[in-house]
């Protein structure tokens, strides 16, 4: 916790009243379950992992927006999010996601914080619009190329446990998990730009971590803990 808001403090030195509001924002015939809050100065977007609410941050955001201005969110048929019938790829959550910025009148460039499949989300927005993001946190990122390191067994067991484990989950949630594997394919062989900090924060008690240097770029202020 020290260290995540750690990191947190020092990527909003780069680049006011308090303010609280949580509701709701259509886009697309579809309310969002939003909340915005803060100081002010950059705007921190936090991305969670996939059928997560915004709920599962705890009170990491309420610390970070002492010094700056967050914005959580539910994601389409997750938490207390509408369901909507646009595919749950990546480009499309992420055009969901800037639709909701500007409607709510969130200037960039981002702190883009963002947990397991919502580094997808994240990484993809860093790398196609690279001038709204300015720096990037990610916390045990998918890593999309441990995938192809299965073998056919290994993948067909794991889509297996996928799909047992999300069996009885509302919609929102399955339509994450069934478009998540193939989701993949927008992030992998792209580079995030140099000009934009990057920090990875990796657990080591599986095998996610070895894949996270993969995402590094060269910037001098990034690091992967």
């Amino acid at each position: 916790m020290k260290i995540f808001t750690s990191i947190i403090i020092a990527l909003s030195l780069i680049g006011c009243s308090t303010k609280k509001q949580e509701r709701f924002v259509d886009i697309n015939d579809s309310k969002f379950h939003i909340k915005e809050y803060g100081n002010g100065g950059s705007t921190i977007i936090f991305e969670n992992g996939m059928a997560s609410s915004m709920d599962t941050w705890k009170s990491i955001p309420d610390s970070t927006a002492k010094m700056s201005n967050v914005f959580t969110y539910d994601r389409a048929g997750i938490g207390k999010s509408d369901t909507t019938s646009t595919k749950r790829t990546i480009p499309n959550m992420v055009n969901e996601l800037r639709q909701i910025l500007k409607k709510e009148k969130l200037e960039p460039p981002y702190i883009y914080v963002a947990h397991s499949m919502g580094s997808y989300l994240a990484r993809y927005y860093a790398i196609h619009y690279p001038n709204e993001i300015s720096a990037l946190l990610l916390i045990d990122p998918s890593p999309d190329k441990l995938y192809d390191d299965y073998n056919e067994q290994e993948y067909k067991d794991f889509k297996s446990y996928g799909d047992k484990s999300y069996s009885n989950s509302n919609i929102g949630v399955r339509q994450e998990w069934e478009n998540y594997l193939d989701n993949r394919k927008y992030v992998q062989n792209a580079s995030i730009s140099d000009n934009i900090p990057l920090v990875i924060i990796s657990a080591t008690q599986w095998d996610f971590y070895t894949y996270h240097s993969e995402f590094m770029n060269n910037n001098e202020n990034s690091n992967h803990l």
